[in-house]
Parts: C-alpha cells; structure tokens; sequence
C-alpha cells in the first residue's frame, strides 16, 4: 500500500495538479478576505459619515440655542443680527450641501438626513431663493433642491419619495 502511495505521489503531474487545487483555494480566500475587506470599510465609512453629519448639525443646533435669533429669518433683526443671521442659514445651506454629496455614496444616510434637509429648508428657503446666494452653491445641489423641495410645499411627503442623486447628479 504504501508503495502505491510513493509511486502515485512520485510522478510529477500529480505534484502539479495539487499545486493548481491550492492555488485555486488561496485565491477564493484572497477573494473573501478581500470582499469582507471592503465591505467592512463601507460599513466604517457610512458610520463615520453619520457621526460627522451628526457633531456638525449638533453645532449648528447649539449655536442657534445660544442665539434664537439666527432660527428666526422673519423676526425684527438688528443690524448685526441680520449679518449673523445671513452666515449661519449660509452655514445651514453648505450643512445641507454636505448631507447632499455624502448621500450620493452612502443611500442609507437620507432615510435619516433628508428629513434634516426638508426642515431646514422650510425655515431658511427664502435665503437660498436670494439671486445673490444661489450661486454660493454646485449646480447639481440647487437642481436636487428645486427637484424635490419646490418653492412653496412645506414638505416633501417621505424620503422614500425624494429623488436620489444619481451618478449624472455628481459632477460639480
């Protein structure tokens, strides 16, 4: 028995079919581990993008807080209200901007987000609608906004209902 075992493993074809069988094995590992790789990192990236919408969106909650003048754009301003006023909504506007281009690569974030868009749109569109601060913006953002939040409706019905950014929507 043992003597048909050293002639089986004596020739050389057998060597090279084993070689070709652990080849074939070592790349579906490098396959998985590659895979698992990437979709960990996707997972890490999406998770890392919420929790950086979520500080920058809580800074912007505490200044307005601290200042409630700055979430009221109707109310009677003062000279240096109104201009503290202009740049939190054009800090707002470029927040939702932000929320804007991190969905485009992470789908998951609008069910959460898009509804922080809808609200800040609500209360601070008739800045974005000023000729003056539209071009402060990317083309593709104002459309998505036009698009989805019509001057005039006071919400959109769910972010299942807001049309995604699509890949001819990401080009600066």
């Amino acid at each position: 028995m043992i003597r048909q075992l050293v002639s089986i493993f004596s020739h050389e074809t057998v060597w090279v079919a084993i070689a070709a069988i652990l080849q074939g094995v070592a790349a579906i590992i490098a396959y998985s581990a590659l895979r698992y790789s990437v979709t960990t990192f996707t997972k890490s990236l999406t998770v890392s993008n919420y929790s950086e919408l979520d500080k920058m969106y809580f800074d912007l909650l505490k200044t307005a807080v601290e200042k409630p003048h700055l979430i009221d754009p109707n109310g009677a301003h003062s000279g240096d209200q109104r201009r503290e006023y202009d740049t939190y909504a054009f800090m707002v506007w470029n927040f939702l901007e932000t929320i804007y281009d991190r969905c485009q690569d992470a789908a998951v974030l609008c069910v959460t987000w898009y509804p922080v868009i809808d609200a800040e749109n609500r209360r601070h569109r008739k800045w974005f609608d000023d000729p003056e601060n539209r071009p402060k913006f990317k083309q593709p953002f104002r459309d998505f906004i036009e698009r989805n939040y019509p001057t005039g409706l006071t919400a959109v019905a769910s972010p299942a209902k807001v049309v995604a950014p699509t890949s001819s929507m990401r080009t600066a």
